[in-house]
């Protein structure tokens, strides 16, 4: 099924109680600024990746500021893309994006092997294509990156952020001592202040991230010493455009296309494990993923790489650090992201405030990780105990971190002889990902039987469902509807006079799919506008009405001549 079902098949969320702004609710104009302004603050924190990129391409000053830009452009796009809430693209949540931590080794592969940007925005869109085309044949994302595998890409997002905090307070390079000791304390007194902020009963307790990083850049300003941010700010211009730089598809490495289509699935499970948090977040009586949105919001992604490449920009990502920051302050309304992605979008065309972003101080800048990486590395954990993990989840996870984690202990050893998977994110993702393909085919549980339908059919339906049910470990709520299912289109069946009807059913990767076999003519189509009144209709409408209750908890229906299969979620 290539199509998406409508919005109005959505699940409608639950406002939880303790919610600031819900995932429906209406935001001041000066509270969505101020808010939208500190996911600004934090997403200007991975601004130096493409600054970093851009050196490594040999960009002059000026052309790596318009490639920051242009980077900044993309930010607004994947934003803005997310945030819409009609027709067939965007998952409608608040999704901040940064320039993506997922594609910095594949840019440095590219300005390493000779590439310009432009051949690197070539290899981006056609990537960009694939992922378009995924988002439209996947029908059940949720399967592809199950909940606990989501939030490992979550934990391990969270964990290579570490280092990053590190690395601003001079904890892994040598520096003169009086510097690294203003520096922890910088960050330290910052962090401090940002958790009282966000503990406090008070309004301000949204902003704690702003208010903690402006005491900690008054601190650096008051502290003797020059902090470079005047030298940075002269070089540039208040206001110019950005220089698209188109892509060129002139001879491209088939190589390099695939490592920018490799690094679409981590990206791709980052982007899930953050809807899915945010499904959890808004949503007081979240039971399941619900699978438009996150359909949408993978179409979304896909087209923002398109785009990205087509100006030549860095490819984006979800921001995790700045979701979790949404679900710790309880702001979920999309509009505030819609907001800031218009303020990134204005920032684009302003160099000298791009610089300011970028000179911000490094203990500040550390700080605002470490804040934000607490609440990440929590909020995939919570994604991880969604659901209770048997012996084959607990492998999955249990290696992926492991994994993961020794990158982060022995990184020297994987720079020098696997520089490709020399990051907690990839090498940990990846053995999360091989492991579950991989074992996926062990788990396929199947069984079949023989419907009879008489007076015993209510009764053998509900004896099937139990044994399968306890057989499979699957959820009692999932189950009873299978049994519904059985019991309303056996007595359909029945009135037709068929004695028993065969049924085989299957249970893997979260979902119970029953197909049911009979003979004789094909059955209607289950009715569009169900009406109670049908029941007193011709024969036609009456079976139509009884197949109505018998799918009406299923997630799809495919129907044959003698044939039909229904599908259950139970993730």
């Amino acid at each position: 099924m290539l199509g998406f079902a409508p919005r109005s098949a959505d699940r409608v969320p639950v406002r939880p109680a303790t919610a600031v702004y819900g995932l429906n609710d209406r935001v001041p104009l000066g509270s969505a600024a101020g808010l939208a302004f500190q996911h600004l603050a934090v997403q200007a924190i991975f601004l130096v990746l493409p600054v970093a990129i851009g050196a490594r391409f040999g960009l002059d000053v000026r052309q790596a500021t318009n490639f920051l830009c242009l980077s900044l452009l993309a930010l607004a796009i994947f934003a803005a893309l997310q945030g819409l809430r009609v027709g067939p693209v965007g998952s409608g949540y608040q999704v901040p994006a940064i320039p993506s931590p997922i594609f910095v080794g594949i840019y440095l592969v590219c300005a390493g092997a000779g590439l310009t940007p432009g051949r690197a925005g070539a290899l981006l869109m056609l990537a960009g294509v694939v992922a378009l085309a995924a988002s439209l044949l996947i029908r059940r994302p949720q399967v592809l990156v199950p909940t606990e595998l989501a939030g490992l890409v979550v934990v391990l997002l969270g964990v290579s952020l570490v280092p990053v905090v590190l690395g601003e307070v001079h904890l892994l390079k040598p520096a003169l001592p009086e510097t690294a000791t203003k520096d922890i304390a910088v960050a330290a007194g910052s962090f401090l202040v940002m958790a009282a902020i966000a503990l406090s009963r008070t309004r301000l307790a949204p902003y704690g991230v702003l208010v903690g990083a402006a005491v900690g850049w008054l601190a650096v300003a008051l502290l003797p010493g020059d902090s470079g941010i005047g030298a940075v700010l002269a070089a540039n211009p208040w206001f110019a455009w950005p220089q698209p730089v188109w892509p060129d598809f002139e001879g491209i490495p088939v190589d390099l296309e695939l490592g920018f289509v490799f690094a679409m699935l981590p990206a791709t499970a980052v982007l899930l494990g953050n809807l899915l948090a945010l499904q959890r977040a808004a949503d007081a009586d979240w039971r399941k993923p619900d699978g438009g949105p996150l359909r949408r919001g993978l179409l979304a992604q896909g087209l923002t790489f398109l785009a990205t490449g087509a100006i030549g920009g860095m490819a984006p990502s979800a921001s995790a650090a700045c979701v979790g920051l949404s679900i710790a302050n309880r702001t979920l309304a999309p509009i505030i992201a819609l907001l800031g992605a218009a303020m990134i979008a204005a920032l684009a065309f302003s160099p000298k405030l791009v610089a300011l972003f970028v000179a911000m101080p490094g203990a500040v800048k550390g700080a605002m990780v470490l804040y934000a990486t607490c609440f990440i590395i929590a909020t995939g954990l919570q994604l991880v105990t969604a659901r209770m993990l048997d012996v084959r989840r607990s492998l999955v996870v249990g290696l992926g971190l492991i994994m993961g984690l020794s990158v982060v202990i022995v990184p020297n050893l994987f720079a020098e002889h696997l520089p490709a998977l020399a990051s907690p994110l990839t090498f940990g993702a990846m053995t999360g990902f091989l492991l579950h393909f991989a074992t996926s085919p062990l788990m396929i549980r199947q069984a079949s039987f023989a419907l009879p339908l008489d007076a015993t059919l209510p009764r053998v339906a509900e004896e099937q469902a139990l044994r399968l049910g306890g057989a499979w470990a699957a959820k009692s709520a999932t189950m009873e509807r299978v049994e519904h299912f059985l019991i309303e289109i056996g007595e359909v069946l029945a009135s037709r006079g068929l004695a028993t009807a065969q049924v085989h059913a299957r249970h893997a990767d979260g979902e119970v799919i029953v197909a049911v076999r009979f003979t004789g003519p094909p059955l209607p189509e289950p009715a569009a506008a169900p009406h109670v009144l049908a029941l007193e209709g011709e024969t036609g409408e009456q079976e139509a009405f009884t197949l109505w209750l018998a799918t009406r908890g299923a997630s799809w229906v495919e129907r044959r001549a003698h044939e039909w299969r229904v599908g259950f979620d139970d993730a």
